[in-house]
């Protein structure tokens, strides 16, 4: 009888401490939840304020990549590596870096990358939202850092785009603070986070080079210029994008001339950016013209001198001839009527 009466005792005790502490656990169990949400939505928040998530849902949206399976299959290596998992797209401006990108994500949502990148997501950091308005000292400092902890929180899921990573040099110095590359080197040394940068070369050796400690970090990919046989290639994939928005037909003779003439007289710029921008750019005269109606009325939107007028007339007339082919139409004509008139002869309505 006394055993079970102290077993009885022994029960009504414990229920009795039992309803005492219950509150406190069911408190400690919905804190610990809600640090762990707001720990959560923070970091999210954080990448969203300060970052755009590239590429879309599947490897049909967006423009195709042409051309960069090199590029492309060199950044994959390096970013599934256990260290030095950091790559830097280093070519002159208009090569096509952040094409290799996109490319990259659209390996990503296709499923067509090793296991431990299956599901990751491009994150571009935009280092100018993350500087505005960080008047007080500090301020930069807590974002970069919340940036590193939603990478790292992200188990290798989440990829650090930075274009233009030269700015990370000084980025945060002018308020007063640390700068952003002293503060990522840590968090870079210990692979914990994966991060792909762009820069052009002058950039690079300016910059990059000058500060070891970041150089070692990130594995350099060489991004060339595309040849011209290239480049048509590439405007050969973009026809059907441009055809679409423009709403007009665009011969293949018309993509060879972009990148002849691109290459004659266009020398300050890159391939393949300055021939899609002149394609771009014919096709939006074209339709600028046959929406306006100037054409059915005899009026011009431009004005050239007789001895440009003559000579262009003769190209044209010459190569609907074929006395001459379309690649030496820029050898009779001047640079600025090619541009306009000769790609306009090249487009028609669908």
């Amino acid at each position: 009888m006394g055993g079970s009466k102290l077993g009885v005792e022994a029960s009504q005790h414990l229920t009795r401490v039992w309803r005492e502490i219950e509150p406190v656990l069911w408190l400690g169990a919905t804190a610990g939840l809600c640090w762990a949400a707001w720990r959560y939505y923070r970091y999210r928040a954080c990448l969203c304020s300060f970052g755009r998530k590239m590429g879309g849902s599947s490897e049909g949206e967006g423009d195709p990549v042409i051309g960069r399976d090199k590029e492309i299959d060199r950044v994959i290596c390096i970013l599934c590596r256990r260290s030095k998992n950091c790559a830097a797209l280093v070519g002159e401006a208009g090569v096509g870096k952040t094409a290799i990108i996109e490319g990259l994500t659209q390996r990503i949502a296709s499923g067509k990358v090793p296991a431990n990148l299956a599901g990751a997501r491009v994150v571009e950091v935009d280092l100018g939202a993350m500087l505005a308005g960080t008047s007080l000292r500090g301020m930069f400092e807590e974002r970069i850092k919340d940036v590193i902890k939603s990478a790292e929180a992200g188990d290798g899921k989440v990829i650090l785009f930075i274009d233009e990573m030269h700015m990370l040099l000084g980025a945060g110095d002018v308020v007063g603070g640390t700068d952003a590359a002293n503060l990522l080197k840590p968090a870079l040394a210990r692979g914990r986070i994966r991060c792909v940068g762009a820069t052009t070369l002058k950039e690079y050796h300016r910059y990059i080079q000058t500060d070891a400690a970041l150089e070692r970090r990130f594995q350099k990919v060489h991004v060339k210029e595309p040849s011209v046989q290239a480049t048509v290639t590439i405007l050969q994939g973009l026809k059907q994008r441009y055809q679409d928005h423009h709403v007009l037909e665009i011969q293949d003779a018309a993509l060879v001339a972009a990148a002849e003439l691109a290459g004659r007289y266009i020398t300050d710029r890159q391939f393949p950016d300055k021939a899609i921008d002149l394609i771009d750019e014919a096709c939006a005269t074209t339709r600028m013209l046959v929406d306006s109606g100037s054409e059915a009325t005899g009026t011009r939107t431009q004005s050239y001198n007789k001895k440009e007028v003559t000579a262009q007339s003769r190209s044209i007339k010459a190569v609907k001839k074929g006395i001459v082919g379309p690649g030496q139409v820029a050898q009779v004509g001047s640079p600025s009527m090619n541009n306009f008139h000769y790609f306009r002869s090249y487009f028609m309505m669908s």
